[in-house]
């Protein structure tokens, strides 16, 4: 079956592991968690170290992999406004906001996919 280019830009989808979002507290301190999705991705916010998120969220890596990878700038840019809001968020407060973001788009995207089709 050919994947058609809505399927592969689609938010939901489970991404290959290379394309995954791999955790790191310092550049070459990679700490052992990485998500495939963003279930998996909202997964790992609420129990991956404090120090990886700062890290990544000051460098806007979440951003970059949602948009570029996922392919959803419409969560890419809720995590910006975080950023843009809240410059000096505590970990874990930043933590709370990016795992709210995460899942209220989560939620929207299955409301807008619907029921499978079957048949196609």
């Amino acid at each position: 079956m050919v994947k058609s280019n809505n399927e592969d830009r689609d938010p939901l989808r489970v991404v290959p592991h290379a394309q995954g979002f791999h955790f790191y507290t310092a550049i070459g301190d990679y700490c052992g968690v990485s998500a495939h999705s963003l279930e998996e991705f909202a997964d790992a916010l609420q129990y991956v170290c404090s120090d990886a998120i700062v890290f990544h969220f000051e460098r806007g890596d979440f951003q970059n992999w949602i948009r570029d990878v996922m392919g959803d700038a419409e969560l890419a840019q809720s995590i910006d406004d975080i950023k843009k809001c809240e410059r000096h968020l505590a970990a874990d407060s930043c933590r709370k906001e990016l795992v709210v973001a995460v899942s209220v788009r989560i939620l929207q995207l299955e409301t807008n996919r619907g029921p499978p089709v079957f048949g196609e």
